[in-house]
């Protein structure tokens, strides 16, 4: 289809299947094709994939298999965390206008809309500030929780900006909470970005929830996994079979549950090494950037706070989506916000909450760097949208 090399930079978005994944799965899409809850031959083999595959994540992320619970994506984990907590404490007595739940304004749509699905039923639903950075105000935190407080929900690295969050200076103000006012507060993290980059480790995180997305770390698309402490406390959003302890549902992909575990097990093993390595790009990559475009804007952190592959810009002035197509025609992809927030133009809420920004947050560039990229790729990217740029500057304004 292309006759010149396409340089992939919406890591964030996608990534490919590892061949490590691939061949791992295979055998379960061709001969060993049976249900798992079936008690035959076949649906045997296919139950001891299922479990040999949790026992692979478990260990990757230092966890009890009993832990690990499969989904459809990201998206089915993040709302099994949060309505699934809170549909639990409803069951033990609470109702919902006695409960609050806790978030920030930068989340992924599938935390931002579950929240607001939450409010509709009665929860009442708080957003902490973030700074111009993106990181969580402490003070702010502190001061918003409250003895109704059941769930504090937030991005480990934010799939837009890539801030990192400071994960136990949060848990350090959660506990405070919980021991201020005798209560439980379910801390759910959203790690959907991190397993190519960060630590997973699941002792070493201080939360309560985790989900995962597969198919952000080389695994198959259509598998999540979350993650679960012993006093986290869960019930079903969806209605049907006791697959997964009874809290999903639905004929396991045991395929791809297969594909997630090699996918996982990869990402976490070589996560310091690759992210040194592509850190390194991707300062030498901001820096030029900016040199080279001026009028640039960086969002987002610098250094250590950051997601190790991730360049997000703002021009403002410039339309972002119609670059996106130009450098598309030259053989990049890159995008100008999550997919997840929808393809089309329109403003990054993200980047509007850390700027207040309305230029800023309209006209942004998101770069999210694969372990191949180099800066030779950015540097032919920037002088072809440095070209782009004057381009536009001398045509006619309306």
């Amino acid at each position: 289809m292309f006759k010149k090399k396409r340089v992939y930079l919406d890591y964030a978005a996608a990534t490919p299947l590892s061949g490590r994944a691939l061949k791992a799965m295979r055998p379960y899409l061709e001969s060993d094709f049976g249900n798992a809850s079936a008690i035959h031959t076949e649906g045997v083999l296919a139950r001891q994939a299922v479990e040999a595959a949790r026992e692979r994540i478990a260990c990757a992320l230092q966890v009890r298999p009993e832990f690990v619970t499969f989904t459809s994506g990201g998206t089915e984990a993040n709302n099994l965390a949060i309505v699934g907590t809170v549909e639990a404490l409803a069951r033990e007595g609470r109702s919902f206008a006695e409960m609050e739940v806790v978030t920030t304004e930068i989340e992924h749509p599938s935390v931002m809309n579950t929240m607001k699905m939450l409010g509709v039923r009665g929860v009442k639903v708080k957003y902490v500030p973030v700074d111009e950075y993106g990181l969580v105000r402490l003070t702010a935190l502190q001061e918003m929780l409250s003895a109704q407080t059941v769930l504090f929900s937030v991005a480990y690295a934010n799939s837009e900006i890539g801030v990192v969050q400071k994960l136990h200076a949060i848990k350090k103000a959660l506990a405070a909470a919980e021991k201020r006012f005798g209560t439980e507060i379910i801390f759910h993290l959203d790690a959907a970005q991190a397993p190519l980059w960060l630590s997973c480790q699941f002792g070493t995180l201080g939360a309560d929830l985790v989900t995962l997305d597969v198919g952000k770390c080389e695994g198959p698309k259509g598998v999540g996994v979350l993650v679960r402490g012993r006093g986290a406390r869960l019930v079903s959003t969806l209605f049907g079979g006791g697959q997964e302890s009874g809290l999903r549902p639905g004929t396991e992909n045991v395929a791809g549950i297969v594909g997630a575990s090699i996918a996982l097990q990869e990402a976490q093993k070589d996560f310091k090494s690759r992210a040194e390595k592509v850190s390194q790009v991707r300062d030498a990559g901001i820096k030029y950037i900016l040199k080279e475009i001026p009028q640039a804007i960086l969002n987002g952190p610098s250094g250590g706070e950051r997601l190790a592959n991730n360049i997000n810009i703002s021009i403002p002035g410039l339309d972002t989506e119609f670059a996106t197509i130009v450098l598309d025609k030259q053989g990049f992809a890159v995008s100008t916000k999550s997919a997840c927030a929808g393809a089309g133009g329109g403003e990054s809420l993200v980047v509007k909450a850390i700027s207040g920004d309305a230029d800023r947050s309209l006209a942004t560039l998101r770069l999210s760097l694969s372990p191949q990229s180099t800066l030779a790729d950015l540097k032919r990217l920037t002088a072809i949208l440095k070209q782009h740029i004057n381009k536009m500057a001398k045509l006619p304004r309306a």
